[in-house]
C-alpha cells in the first residue's frame, strides 16, 4: 500500500469521526438545515458513498483518481475553516479536546494528502 493510500484512509477516518461527532453536536442546527438527524443521515450516506468511490479511484490509480484525491482533500480541508467561522460566530459546539483535534487533524491531513497527490500524480493512469 502506498503512502498516499494510507493518508487518504487517515483522512477518511477523520472525516467519518467528525461526522459522528457532528451528529452528537446536532451540526445541522448550526447550518440551519431543516429535517434534523434524518436529513443529516441522508446527507452523510451520499457523502460517504462519494468519498469511498473517490478512494477506490485513488487506490486503483485511475485517471479520475488524481482528481478524486484532490476533491477529497478539498472537501476534508474545509472542515476546519467552517468550524473556525462557527466558533468566531459564537457557537459553542465542538469545543471538547477530541472534537477540536479531529477538526484540526482533517485540515493538516488534507494538506498532506494534497501535497502527496501532487507529488505522485505520475502514478495515475493517463487517459479519460
Amino acid at each position: 500500500m502506498h503512502v498516499l493510500d494510507r493518508v487518504v484512509i487517515l483522512n477518511l477516518s477523520l472525516v467519518m469521526a467528525h461526522q459522528a461527532d457532528a451528529a452528537y453536536w446536532e451540526e445541522w442546527e448550526m447550518f440551519g438545515i431543516p429535517g434534523g438527524i434524518q436529513v443529516f443521515t441522508l446527507f452523510n450516506l451520499g457523502a460517504f458513498a462519494l468519498l469511498l468511490w473517490c478512494f477506490v479511484a485513488v487506490v486503483k490509480r485511475t485517471p479520475f483518481g488524481l482528481r478524486a484525491s484532490f476533491i477529497m482533500a478539498a472537501l476534508s480541508g474545509v472542515v476546519f475553516p467552517i468550524h473556525a467561522a462557527f466558533a468566531l460566530a459564537g457557537f459553542t459546539q465542538f469545543h471538547l479536546p477530541v472534537s477540536m483535534a479531529i477538526i484540526v487533524g482533517t485540515f493538516v491531513v488534507s494538506l498532506w494528502q494534497a501535497i502527496l497527490t501532487w507529488r505522485t500524480q505520475s502514478e495515475f493512469a493517463v487517459g479519460a
